[in-house]
């Protein structure tokens, strides 16, 4: 039997950097770099972050969940966000073996997603997602995450 991995990323407090690329529905590419500041309160976790992407001008995208505290021998909650340009979306985290799973979908359910967060080490881990607008692709992204 595998032993069970520890996630030092989402399930502990922490501030991780980001770095990698976004790519748009036409497959321009666009680099990012940001961080995302993990706090756990006795009755929510917060998840804040910031990615800056390397255009002309520069932008910005800010994000904060709010996420109710994964019990004890528990592999799943439930987080909200909002979002200026999706609007309020529920998803949910799953965690399996080395993976931290992310589905969501916007409160209209037009805009849906998902997100893979795999756990390299205990300070290192790699970020896959995607966004859709029906069955379209907004947009998807890779980058990896390092504990400050």
């Amino acid at each position: 039997m595998a032993e069970a991995v520890i996630h030092s990323f989402l399930l502990k407090e922490g501030l991780w950097r980001s770095e990698g690329e976004f790519v748009d529905g036409a497959g321009k590419r666009v680099a990012v770099i940001g961080d995302a500041h993990i706090r756990h309160f006795p009755d929510k976790w917060v998840y804040e972050g910031v990615l800056r992407a390397a255009t002309v001008p520069p932008t910005e995208h800010r994000t904060v969940y709010e996420i109710q505290p994964m019990a004890p021998g528990n592999f799943a909650t439930l987080w909200t966000s909002k979002s200026a340009a999706f609007g309020t979306l529920h998803g949910r985290f799953i965690v399996v073996g080395d993976a931290i799973l992310s589905a969501y979908e916007s409160a209209t359910g037009r805009y849906r997603g998902q997100d893979t967060i795999l756990r390299r080490d205990e300070r290192h881990y790699s970020a896959r997602g995607t966004v859709l607008d029906g069955g379209k692709i907004l947009s998807a992204w890779s980058f990896e995450l390092r504990l400050v």
